[in-house]
């Protein structure tokens, strides 16, 4: 009897391998038919078996199938449909090119690559720009911007006009990973929160993950927000570029070689004539800001497997106050990878970049004459294997490292002669190593799971001086008991641990799905920074003794339904998220040139959680989108030392806790190529700490403030129009423009950025900040040859 289930065993692996043998595998990728750029998510669907799959970044596919002739079904958002008959009877490479149907489309609004992605993908909290409409939108001063685009989505925030960053789901700024083509961006900003740092010409696309994302990244606890510049057309040199009153804006691309294709782009600002415009005497006429950035990409294709690309960027800001001092920061980024189609299932991609962001403030006053340097260094090595195993099951292995050079603060004299003594803080050191795995399972047509894994390391490295202070009591500058000096490369203080992802997606009905997520995040580098938005004296600090690691957990669950034929989508989400070892400060807190930083930081826990509900319709003459968070972000200090907590240790609003948010955008669109759009946009005024009395100090009345963030600035709202005019006759014309006319807050709000108080005279008197008090008018004109 056992020999007989021996054979029965030995027959069935014996059908089995013959079964497996009979598949082969059709892959391969998905192109534009006229820039040969890659088509990311675009769908294919086999008729004959049902088997399907999804494009990845770099557009290629793999699927399983039976030996025999298909009718492959090709989609994608803004590209013809397609329905090629391919005969597949061994493993075969292959590349489909869609055609583009950017004329056809009107909307502004953010939206997922397919009709009905949004209710059949696993992935929820994604919001993804269609980056070619920016131009159509009303913003301010007239240049396309992306971080602006983005605040107007449920869940994502900033803290006023003129701000820097963005906060997502009562996230800080510096909890948010920036990656553009794979590097990680510091600073986001030009001209103080003005214009986003990179210019939307360049952009390929954009993907803003809310809090839980794939394993593949780690190192921040609030977002993850994916930016690829794209690749040079291959088929001919082109010139586009744009024109608005404060900035131009060029780019050049196009084939260097057979597979080899170049992109290069600058842009400059000149805000100064504007400035010189203002009446003789005013803050603004004295000010002075300039800044400029420049890209530039390669990508070399040597045959279908394998692809090389080098990405390059640059900034550099100027800014002078009225007065003696001007402000500068930039920012340097190198990026190289390798992507390679190992098998007809296996692809390996390799990466090597460096991000380098610096600030400096010059001192100007005569005698007093001071530069103060701070930067941050970031050398990356990285390699990702995706190896799809069958058309319904996706796995994801890989590995990186990073070396962190952090310099909080350098202030040396300049000029002669000064009066500045010099002071230069430690550098620190710090290295961070990271392995995950993913996968990606569609169970049943009903069922789909994602789960991952990723295991952080994290080490302080010298040189490096760590200060002992006393057991009892708080630490202060006066309770040092002994220090040790470390040498350079030795580790002082390690972190590290797991990081799981999970999501679930369950389809209700074909038009109906609900999602569930849960993710944990570890981040090791910190944005030290007592304002609520980002100033260019803010500096970068790595975890070490007293301050560690961030650890960060979110749950969150969404219904998603699409109603008239995906015409309008609709999408209900909600999440909770906590936050251990959140650095607070200290009532009073010095930061700049600190050498006992320690001693004004304070660790904090921290708790968001919210409802988003979002709207959109994507078809039709009238299109938009309505998008409305209920949000609460909370921070509580709690320590043994009565001295050192914050509102008795009670839990008390973040800088960034906007309870209400509501932004509706409107897109009609009109005869003659002529487009309408609005924006409206709501906000809860931030938190802000009033005086609650006063008190005599040195025979002096001084204000008192007890409550931190127990007051709020009044509510934000306004309105913005623009008309857009497409000079295109058919989508196959090549040389156009489009013009767009603009008006920004157009009932002239004046909208408080801050309150402040002043005591003179024994009066106590409010004021009221407001970057923008009057409506903005504007007008940009982009060209295409």
């Amino acid at each position: 009897m056992r020999r007989f289930y021996l054979l029965c065993f030995v027959a069935f692996l014996a059908s089995l391998q013959t079964a497996l043998a009979q598949r082969v595998t059709l892959s391969g990728t998905v192109m534009r038919a006229d820039t040969n750029l890659p088509v990311v998510g675009a769908s294919l669907f086999v008729t004959e078996t049902g088997a399907g799959t999804i494009t990845d970044e770099q557009g290629r596919f793999s699927v399983s199938l039976p030996p025999g002739s298909y009718h492959i079904n090709l989609s994608a958002v803004g590209f013809k449909s397609d329905r090629p008959f391919i005969v597949v009877n061994s493993n075969r490479t292959t590349v489909f090119r869609l055609i583009s149907q950017t004329f056809e489309l009107d909307e502004v609004e953010v939206r997922d690559r397919r009709a009905d992605q949004n209710v059949k993908d696993i992935r929820m909290s994604q919001i993804q720009l269609d980056v070619r409409q920016l131009k159509k939108m009303p913003v301010v001063l007239g240049e396309p911007d992306i971080l602006k685009a983005l605040t107007l989505q449920a869940g994502v925030t900033t803290a006023g006009e003129g701000a820097g960053g963005f906060n997502v789901r009562g996230g800080r700024t510096d909890q948010n990973l920036v990656l553009l083509d794979g590097a990680p961006l510091y600073n986001t900003s030009h001209l103080l929160g003005f214009y986003t740092n990179v210019s939307s010409d360049v952009i390929q696309d954009v993907n803003l993950y809310k809090g839980s994302f794939s394993s593949q990244y780690g190192g921040r606890i609030s977002s993850l927000l994916l930016v690829n510049t794209r690749a040079g057309n291959g088929e001919r040199w082109r010139l586009s570029g744009g024109i608005s009153p404060i900035s131009g804006r060029l780019v050049v691309d196009g084939p260097i070689a057979k597979g080899l294709t170049l992109l290069v782009a600058g842009r400059v600002a000149y805000p100064n004539w504007i400035l010189n415009s203002f009446p003789q005497g005013s803050a603004a006429r004295e000010s002075r800001a300039v800044f400029y950035d420049g890209n530039l990409r390669l990508n070399y294709a040597p045959n279908a497997v394998n692809t090389f690309s080098l990405s390059a960027y640059r900034s550099d800001d100027r800014f002078k106050f009225p007065g003696d001092t001007t402000y500068g920061w930039q920012s340097n980024v190198v990026s190289g990878r390798w992507s390679s189609l190992l098998r007809k299932n296996i692809q390996l991609n390799i990466n090597a970049l460096y991000s380098g962001y610096q600030y400096q403030v010059d001192g100007e006053t005569g005698g007093y004459t001071f530069r103060l340097t701070s930067y941050i260094r970031h050398r990356e090595a990285k390699a990702d294997l995706f190896y799809t195993l069958f058309e319904k099951h996706k796995l994801q292995v890989g590995a990186n490292g990073i070396l962190y050079q952090i310099q909080k603060g350098d202030q040396q004299p300049t000029g002669a002669p000064s009066s500045i003594n010099p002071k230069r803080l430690e550098p620190e050191s710090a290295r961070e190593l990271g392995v995950y795995v993913n996968t990606e399972w569609v169970l049943t047509p009903a069922i789909t799971l994602q789960a991952g894994l990723r295991y952080s390391s994290y080490a302080q490295l010298g040189p490096q001086t760590v200060y002992r202070y006393a057991e009892q009591g708080p630490r202060t500058p006066e309770s040092v008991v002994d220090s040790t000096v470390y040498a350079d490369g030795k580790t002082i203080r390690t972190y590290g641990g797991f990081e799981p992802r999970f999501g679930l997606r369950l389809q209700l009905a074909p038009d109906l799905s609900v999602k569930l997520n849960y993710s944990r995040n570890r981040q090791y580098i910190h944005l030290i920074s007592n304002t609520t938005a980002i100033t260019p004296s803010d500096f970068w600090k790595a975890s070490d003794s007293f301050v560690p690691a961030q650890v960060a957990d979110q749950v969150a669950v969404g219904v998603f339904k699409n109603l008239n034929d995906n015409t309008i989508e609709i999408a209900l989400e909600g999440y909770y998220k906590t936050i251990d070892n959140l650095v607070e400060y200290r009532n009073g807190a010095t930061l700049l040139l600190n050498e006992r930083l320690e001693t004004d930081l304070l660790r904090a826990r921290g708790r968001a959680y919210g409802v988003e509900l979002s709207v959109a319709r994507n078809r039709g003459k009238l299109t938009g989108q309505f998008n409305y968070s209920y949000a609460r972000s909370l921070v509580a200090v709690q320590t043994p030392y009565r001295e050192l907590q914050v509102n008795q240790g009670a839990w008390y609003p973040s800088n960034f806790d906007k309870p209400h948010n509501l932004n509706l955008q409107t897109r009609l669109a009109m005869r003659y190529n002529w487009t309408f759009t609005t924006n409206f946009v709501y906000s809860t005024g931030v938190p802000a700490t009033y005086p609650d009395g006063q008190y005599v100090f040195a025979n002096q009345p001084t204000l008192n403030y007890s409550k931190r963030n127990a007051d709020r600035i009044q509510d934000y709202h306004r309105l913005d129009i623009a008309f857009s005019k497409d000079t295109r006759l058919s989508n196959r014309q090549t040389r156009y423009s489009i013009w767009t006319i603009g008006i920004y807050n157009v009932y002239a709000r004046k909208n408080p950025y801050s309150v402040y108080f002043n005591r003179s005279n024994a009066r106590t008197d409010a004021y009221r900040l407001a970057v923008f008090g009057t409506l903005i008018p504007s007008i940009t004109y982009n060209f295409y040859f």
